[in-house]
């Protein structure tokens, strides 16, 4: 999130954007953002956490992820 507005430059135009955090709350504030400024992003409801809670893959790049 603290990098959005400086890095909007990379985001694609036309194509969806699924936009994750841990629980919901935070992307869902990104997305109302993203939406304003005519970007077609979609909130992944429930987050990460959500995510794990149905027994779906999680992957990190290092360690065994720690969702909280």
């Amino acid at each position: 999130m603290s990098e959005l507005v400086a890095r909007m430059d990379e985001l694609p135009d036309d194509d969806p954007l699924y936009v994750v955090c841990r629980s919901g709350g935070r992307s869902a504030r990104v997305v109302a953002y993203l939406a304003q400024q005519g970007y077609p992003a979609v909130n992944v409801d429930g987050g990460m956490q959500e995510w794990s809670a149905r027994g779906r893959e999680v992957v990190a790049d290092s360690g065994a992820p720690e969702i909280v």
